[in-house]
């Protein structure tokens, strides 16, 4: 484990590097120019670089492309594969524009004109308005999903991975505080959000992204993939439903939350393994709706043989 993740996880600040300080002038450098149009013509500008940057970028666009090939089994064309490889880097480019411009335009008056919410009313009924495990997705504009959930009358606490530049973790921290996003650091987090559900208020979690050692094995685009399960685990633990909600965007500064029907969590380790599989059935579901807006930069079929599956591990060949 590097000195970074270690420090982070102990929860301890670390001083920038002269890289890290680079790194920050340059992206800000770049904020400002997005900062000096409207919300649309700063997305043709970070469309465009972030297209740059991909052409650069070889080896994650490499893994995107090969999630793709082997995600859709052959049914996607090279020609096709290629194409959505780049639009994920091109939405990443628009989702940067969004939330540099979100202080201006997503307030509290003015919010419902840019966030919609589909299904908050039979979410309130099921539940009778306590609190839920809310699983996310980094799919779309996945930054303003938990505002404009709580802009529903969701109230959530949510947990997110501090960056390892810390100028960049206190900038982007400040930039989530202005729209009403204020996440606890994931490592360690689950004692406080126990603490959290037991007081009523509601639990976001993105769910999309590897697991681990610590995941739990669950199919995923028809393969065996680790699986976060920490939340179809605490639901369970604390009697509560479980939803899965993903954001997309109808237009550029415009988007659709969708909430999907509340789960609970029968108290059975075979139930829950079969809510881990649901979990990521209605992720998939959702990708397959916009596959360019999922993050398929990351290595989500990754197993190190080391981890204990009893599947056959990806590190022996090319990484996953």
């Amino acid at each position: 484990m590097g000195k970074r993740k270690q420090a982070l996880m102990k929860g301890e600040a670390r001083d920038p590097t002269l890289g890290d300080r680079v790194e920050y002038l340059w992206v800000r450098a770049l904020a400002t120019v997005l900062l000096c149009t409207d919300v649309r013509g700063a997305a043709r500008i970070g469309s465009f670089l972030a297209g740059i940057f991909g052409r650069i970028d070889r080896r994650h666009r490499h893994t995107a492309m090969d999630n793709l090939r082997r995600a859709y089994a052959g049914s996607l064309s090279e020609e096709e594969v290629r194409r959505t490889a780049r639009r994920v880097y091109e939405r990443i480019g628009v989702t940067a524009a969004e939330v540099l411009h979100a202080p201006r335009r997503l307030r509290r008056t003015s919010m419902g004109k840019f966030l919609r919410v589909e299904g908050a009313e039979e979410l309130r009924r099921v539940t009778g308005g306590g609190p839920i495990i809310f699983h996310a997705a980094h799919l779309g504009n996945w930054e303003f999903l938990i505002p404009g959930a709580r802009f529903a009358g969701i109230d959530i606490v949510s947990v997110a991975r501090p960056m390892d530049n810390p100028l960049m973790d206190r900038w982007v921290a400040s930039v989530r505080a202005s729209i009403g996003y204020r996440p606890l650091p994931k490592y360690g987090a689950l004692r406080e959000l126990v603490k959290v559900v037991r007081a009523g208020r509601s639990v976001g979690i993105v769910s999309d992204q590897n697991g681990g050692r610590h995941g739990r094995l669950a199919t995923f685009f028809g393969r065996p993939a680790s699986t976060q399960a920490a939340g179809i685990s605490l639901a369970r633990r604390l009697g509560v439903h479980w939803v899965f909600g993903y954001i997309e965007r109808v237009r550029v500064g415009e988007h659709r939350i969708r909430l999907n029907p509340p789960r609970l969590v029968p108290d059975d380790d075979a139930a829950e393994q079969a809510e881990i599989e649901e979990l990521n059935r209605q992720v998939e579901e959702a990708i397959r709706r916009r596959p360019e807006d999922w993050m398929w930069l990351h290595r989500r079929w990754r197993i190190k043989a080391d981890w204990g599956f009893p599947v056959e591990p990806t590190e022996g060949g090319r990484k996953r």
